[in-house]
């Protein structure tokens, strides 16, 4: 079996940084590439609830 290779970017979901998770999102959607990843700490309050971030930066990409 062949697996394809994807490329992607991982997104730190910070609430201190203003909309640092949608300008990276939608750089490595205008980039093409395949895949991105939240990492997912539920405890960590500093950090967007991950299922809203994911949901919400899907909506704005292109390719989401």
């Amino acid at each position: 079996m062949t697996l394809p290779v994807l490329f992607g970017a991982h997104v730190d979901p910070v609430w201190g940084e203003g909309d640092q998770p949608l300008r990276y999102t939608l750089q490595a959607d205008r980039a093409g590439l395949d895949l991105v990843t939240i990492q997912d700490h539920p405890y960590q309050q500093a950090f967007h609830d991950t299922w809203t971030l994911m949901a919400f930066l899907a909506a704005r990409t292109e390719h989401g």
